[in-house]
């Protein structure tokens, strides 16, 4: 197990003369160790990848970015600029880097009609759990929509929605991933009292494929629309005890294949809650259908629960531990004789945090993430230390 050195330099809060804008620019370099880069079962298994049998590598992550929040009577505007440089110290050939640019645009019309304006850019590379291959896949995604919302003196609000999502990826041989989405949406809810609501809710994605895939003589474009209906509530009880969740519905529906159409129940739920005034509980579940894009395989069923403790050791010292589940049971196409497969994940992270002076805080970290799969070449085990150092102007 290595030691992790890292250094986080931070330049935020910095007053500018226009209009009193809040500037917090930041900067940081960090070092961090990784002992399964490729997510993959064994040496054996590495050397058939990318034709070298180690495991592990030093990771340096530099940054660099701005943020902005700008307030004018009720209006607000939000803007982050992020640019992360990745650098392998074996591996040179999976450098990377991360370009993060978003945007909101907050109106407030008569205190009761809310429109939000928004966009966002991000290029990143995929994670390795995520996909098998020598090269990185970078995933670029864009998003952009707008939503308009009336809350009344009596606590009933409307809110309608759209929003537009393209993804692409920079490896040739996942362009047949490659979509672009438009997600319609009206929500209905009541306040029934200033920490407490309810709502309904009513989504419609509509997904095209830029490409298809070959399947035997034909072409298989996976176009589909999804509908999925929402029921949830959630309450805050005091600053530190809140609980939320939803219970719904959803139906995806394809235009060539309707073999491939299905629905299923979906759902969420959180609970924080301060057990005593320096120990906190996160508790979360959710339920998700998730589309596969694999030619045999239609979805898969999601099972995700997680735990995790805060404690503020002292004044200047805090500790987490956080732990995620994860059961990932795909579902085949009738008739295709693939081998059925399910997956267990479970990853969990530790950490401290020292404080020793009002802007300076120190970092020590540590994270183990396995895969367990009916198909063993999906197993892995990793393992990470981090340390850090921050620095806020």
């Amino acid at each position: 197990m290595a030691v992790l050195g890292a250094l986080i330099l931070f330049a935020g809060d910095a007053r500018a003369d226009l209009l009193g804008d809040t500037l917090k620019p930041f900067a940081s370099v960090m070092e961090m160790y990784d002992s399964n880069v490729f997510r993959v079962k064994d040496r054996e298994q590495l050397r058939q990848l990318v034709g070298d049998d180690r495991m592990g590598d030093f990771i340096t992550l530099a940054s660099v970015g701005t943020a902005v929040h700008y307030t004018l009577s009720m209006q607000e505007l939000d803007l982050l600029l992020r640019k992360d440089f990745i650098r392998y110290s074996h591996y040179t050939g999976q450098d990377t880097g991360r370009d993060e640019a978003s945007g909101r645009l907050s109106l407030n019309v008569l205190d009761s009609v809310k429109i939000g304006i928004e966009g966002s850019y991000t290029l990143a590379p995929q994670p390795r759990a995520d996909f098998r291959g020598a090269d990185p896949n970078e995933v670029t995604t864009s998003r952009y929509g707008i939503s308009a919302g009336y809350e009344s003196t009596t606590g009933i609000g409307v809110e309608a929605a759209f929003r537009r999502e393209e993804v692409a990826y920079s490896l040739a041989e996942l362009s047949a991933n490659e979509y672009t989405a438009d997600y319609y949406s009206g929500t209905l809810s009541y306040r029934i009292s200033p920490g407490a609501k309810v709502y309904a809710s009513y989504q419609r994605e509509e997904r095209d494929y830029h490409e298809g895939v070959p399947v035997g003589a034909r072409t298989l474009k996976s176009d589909n629309v999804g509908d999925s209906f929402r029921i949830g509530l959630s309450k805050r009880f005091t600053p530190r005890t809140a609980v939320s969740g939803h219970i719904g519905y959803l139906e995806r529906r394809y235009s060539p294949l309707s073999s491939r159409d299905y629905s299923g129940l979906i759902g969420k739920a959180e609970i924080t809650y301060g057990l005593t005034a320096k120990l906190g509980l996160v508790a979360n579940w959710e339920r998700q259908l998730v589309e596969e894009t694999y030619t045999d395989r239609i979805y898969s069923i999601n099972d995700l629960a997680g735990v995790g403790l805060v404690y503020q050791i002292s004044e200047k010292l805090k500790g987490t531990v956080l732990e995620r589940l994860s059961w990932k049971d795909f579902v085949d196409v009738p008739g295709s004789g693939v081998a059925p497969r399910s997956d267990f994940i479970q990853d969990l992270s530790a950490g401290l945090e020292w404080a020793p002076c009002k802007r300076l805080t120190v970092n020590l970290g540590y994270q183990y993430s396995t895969r367990s799969s009916d198909d063993d070449t999906y197993d892995f085990i990793s393992h990470g230390v981090t340390t850090g150092i921050a620095y806020r102007f």
